[in-house]
């Protein structure tokens, strides 16, 4: 059985873990199948990983003593790191994993700072079903680590997720993810897929299809004679596609039986979408609308695929979705830049205002409504909206741009050219991070 089937079995975990593993094998067995150290044959998954990362990062030197000094007796002296850490090696080499555990754990006491036995323990921990202290070793990893800390944070991500410290478990994915997750397929999927559950489960559906579109076009470039197909065939991506394409903040383990085919369907569509196979997915969408025309949801995630090509129509998508779901903020966000781009700023600030009252915390509310205000020449309201839509997301560059405009409009150039650097700063990192 899969690593973190077992987890599930043993600690009742949410379906998300037990359904990603299930015919794909489990993170750590994926990691030891891809090892460039074949002659560490039985070195278990973690360590494997860890040398994956030695051999990219040059993170610290592979230590293990000699033989003699690794096994000799240690007398009446109490054992010295050094053969400490050989046993925990050679227990883990043995698959004698409780013990592994014990020593790692002796060790890491010894010398905090061995930030390779905090990897070790964690992944020992992590296999065998222990996930608090899994996530206490992985805390103390990311906590010592300077070079390459990535996979520590995804690694610990997953541990809160399993735990469902949701909140926790996002910054610690999101940070990984910035890091760099390191050269192993398996393990960076893992991790984004789960980055794009938690976001949708959270509220923000943008960024989780972000995440999901990463996950569905690396899965097809691993398998690019038939690569469609096999995404296509992933239900459990096709799922987290659907619930944040509709807006549903739930878990995949938690769809309710009735909503599982519209789920799926809608999932579907939104994977060929990603694959950029846009014709097709149009057809799909159509004809999940005309299966389910009352759903909240689905003419919203119809509207924002017609906006490129059908602006127009996709208007009345979303028009149609606020008499189903007249608290739909979303749609209203789309409406008001709809308007905006066609100049019809006094109905776009109409729609502007209420997405703004119905979600006071979604900064692209208030970038909304303040370029709509300066559009109308009203820059005291609009340098107040994109204040804080800066103040919610300090890392957008799309809201220091909007204010950095606003700022030069109401003649205050120095604070315009701190915004307007600041707009240029976080592009670079995000072009960087989109070239990755």
């Amino acid at each position: 059985m899969p690593v973190l089937v077992r987890i599930a079995a043993h600690s009742g975990l949410v379906e998300l873990v037990d359904a990603r593993m299930v015919g794909r094998a489990s993170i750590m067995q994926d990691m030891q199948r891809q090892t460039t150290r074949p002659r560490r044959r039985k070195d278990r998954c973690g360590r494997e990983f860890w040398s994956l990362v030695l051999a990219f990062g040059g993170l610290i030197s592979w230590y293990l003593p000699t033989a003699h000094a690794a096994f000799q007796e240690p007398g009446a002296n109490a054992p010295s790191f050094d053969q400490l850490a050989a046993r925990a090696h050679a227990a883990m080499d043995d698959e004698r994993t409780a013990e592994a555990i014990r020593l790692y754990e002796r060790a890491t006491a010894l010398r905090p700072s061995w930030s390779e036995g905090w990897w070790f323990l964690g992944t020992l921990a992590f296999d065998s079903g222990q996930i608090v202290k899994a996530h206490d070793a992985f805390l103390h990893f990311v906590s010592v680590e300077h070079e390459q800390a990535g996979p520590g944070f995804g690694m610990l991500g997953l541990t809160e997720f399993e735990l469902k410290d949701y909140k926790k478990a996002l910054a610690a994915l999101e940070r990984g993810i910035q890091l760099g997750l390191g050269d192993n397929d398996a393990f960076t999927h893992q991790v984004v897929y789960a980055a794009g559950v938690v976001n949708n489960l959270l509220d923000q559906p943008e960024i989780a299809l972000v995440r999901l579109t990463l996950v569905a076009n690396q899965e097809a470039a691993a398998h690019p004679e038939n690569s469609e197909v096999t995404v296509l065939a992933d239900t459990d991506l096709l799922d987290a596609f659907g619930l944040a394409a509709l807006r549903i903040e739930k878990l995949p383990g938690e769809i309710p039986a009735k909503d599982a085919a519209m789920v799926r369907q809608a999932g579907h569509a939104q994977v060929l979408i990603a694959l950029q196979d846009r014709a097709t997915a149009g057809v799909e969408l159509k004809q999940l609308v005309a299966q389910y025309p009352s759903e909240p949801g689905i003419h919203y995630m119809y509207g924002v695929h017609l906006l490129k090509e059908d602006p127009l129509s996709a208007v009345e998508e979303f028009q149609r979705e606020l008499a189903i779901s007249p608290h739909h903020a979303a749609a209203r966000i789309q409406l008001a830049l709809e308007f905006l781009r066609t100049a019809d700023y006094k109905q776009g600030l109409k729609y502007a205002q209420e997405a703004v009252m119905l979600a006071p915390g979604n900064f692209v509310a208030h970038v909304a409504c303040g370029k709509l205000w300066l559009e109308t020449g009203d820059t005291d309201h609009a340098l107040s909206e994109l204040r804080t839509a800066v103040k919610l997301s300090p890392g957008s560059p799309d809201a220091h741009f909007a204010l950095s405009r606003a700022l030069s409009e109401a003649g205050q150039s120095h604070e315009a050219a701190q915004e307007r650097a600041e707009f240029e700063r976080l592009k670079a990192l995000t072009d960087a991070a989109d070239r990755k």
